[in-house]
């Protein structure tokens, strides 16, 4: 009898204890409560999966963000990773593949998509359509039950199991190249696309993703009247890339329903004022929902995010803007950095940039060019990342006269028969790096990012 009492009185106590840590949440007009870190976000989730994109070869071995990433990811303990295309890039290291195929976990729950930089690194150019399929090879793909691929080795439709939910993900290519939509993104791949969601039987526990590279940012512009309302109907997540750019995109009509639509910006070489990052989607189940943040990688730890990257989808219904951290004052774009006396084109700005990547280098030439000019009055943060959209490091390779004209043929004429310093950005630097296989001595990395000087540059003009 005794006996019987302990065993009533422990299982009376498990229950207590299972109770009082059972997560406790309430979601209100896009405000959590009890949730007040991404810990606790990653606990009260009945499970988290991460998206991707635009690494173009970089892996944890030569990218702090990326490092970060993959270091936040065991930390969350997500189920996968969706990548959005444009992981390889020829000429230069691609130290992610072997990443992931040593990497055990990567290498079974990774899954990419084909873009232009897959077909560029396995075929002729970013326009050899389907070129890139091998990429899917890499991770064996093939090999996945719930994964089936199309007869044309670079489109593929996953259902990927999570507890008693399912992910339903639909992998399309759309290079950008060429530049002509009806090709790049052929009917083919939208009539799969349809085909793929109506075939969908979506019950209270699934999740309907279509993604795609795109060529301007969001694919889902290109599609018919007809297909797009099929999208919008059926799927949760629309994911795209290609920018390097974090972005919604809303489409009349649907301003109470209809999927979140997303540009998964870049881990590695963000555009504009986008930071290194990634998308992690924690999943609901009361009401069913997913809410989706672009991490900041280049962070020393894992947090949310403020309203500019942070949404909740309730699954069935209306997308909600959330806001879990207020604006930190470095956060803010609009924040004003100097004053110009005059208007600045993007021709003068040209010579501007030219100066400053040799006054910091002390280089012989330079390869630079400003993408927009300033106007005069108050400058703001934002504005500056118009001029230098990718923020890279500059700088300074010792070349020969043979290894200019190897890498840029008559487009930078150089009189000298000697060898000289080229003041350059880090984006085509190690392109350069990688092709010429430049020593030490060769390279000299300054640590100053273009912003950077170019705000100082912006204060210091009267």
């Amino acid at each position: 009898m005794k006996s019987l009492l302990k065993k009533s009185y422990i299982i009376i106590a498990l229950i207590f204890l299972v109770v009082s840590c059972a997560k406790r949440y309430q979601l209100k007009d896009g405000k959590f409560s009890d949730i007040n870190t991404i810990k606790d976000l990653d606990k009260v989730a009945v499970f988290n999966f991460v998206i991707m994109s635009d690494n173009k070869g970089d892996s944890p071995k030569n990218s702090r963000q990326f490092e970060n990433m993959v270091d936040w990811i065991e930390e969350s303990n997500a189920e996968f990773v969706i990548g959005l295309g444009d992981h390889v890039k020829r000429g230069w290291d691609n130290s992610f593949l072997p990443f992931v195929k040593e990497n055990e976990w990567w290498y079974q729950n990774f899954y990419p998509n084909v873009a232009d930089g897959e077909n560029e690194y396995y075929g002729e150019n970013q326009g050899d359509w389907g070129a890139g399929a091998p990429i899917l090879d890499e991770v064996n793909l093939s090999d996945n039950s719930n994964v089936f691929i199309r007869d044309n080795s670079c489109e593929y439709y996953a259902k990927i199991l999570v507890e008693d939910y399912t992910v339903h993900l639909i992998q399309l290519h759309f290079s950008d190249q060429p530049k002509e939509d009806t090709i790049a993104f052929k009917q083919d791949s939208r009539n799969y696309l349809v085909e793929c969601l109506e075939s969908i039987e979506k019950g209270t526990k699934d999740i309907v993703i279509a993604a795609a590279h795109s060529r301007t940012g969001f694919w889902i512009d290109v599609l018919s009247q007809e297909q797009q309302n099929i999208v919008m109907d059926k799927c949760d997540l629309v994911l795209s890339a290609t920018t390097h750019f974090w972005e919604r995109k809303e489409i009349p009509g649907y301003e109470e329903s209809g999927p979140l639509i997303v540009n998964t910006g870049s881990i590695t070489y963000p555009s504009r004022y986008c930071p290194y990052g990634y998308v992690e989607v924690h999943v609901f189940h009361n009401p069913f929902s997913i809410v989706v943040q672009y991490i900041n990688a280049d962070y020393s730890e894992r947090e949310m995010q403020h309203s500019e990257y942070a949404f909740v989808k309730i699954i069935g219904a209306k997308v909600l803007g959330t806001n879990f951290r207020k604006l930190r004052p470095e956060e803010d774009m609009d924040r004003v950095v100097g004053f110009l006396s005059h208007d600045f084109s993007q021709e003068e700005m040209d010579s501007v940039v030219k100066y400053l990547y040799l006054d910091l280098t002390e280089a012989n030439e330079v390869y630079i060019a400003a993408n927009s000019g300033l106007e005069k009055g108050e400058v703001t943060y934002r504005e500056l990342w118009d001029v230098f959209p990718y923020n890279n490091e500059i700088y300074s390779l010792t070349l020969t006269p043979e290894g200019i004209h190897t890498i840029f043929g008559d487009k930078l004429k150089v009189e000298s028969k000697k060898e000289l310093k080229l003041a350059i950005n880090s984006y085509n630097g190690n392109y350069i790096i990688e092709k010429l296989k430049l020593t030490e001595e060769q390279i000299v990395k300054t640590g100053k990012l273009e912003i950077s000087i170019l705000e100082e540059w912006v204060k210091a003009e009267k």
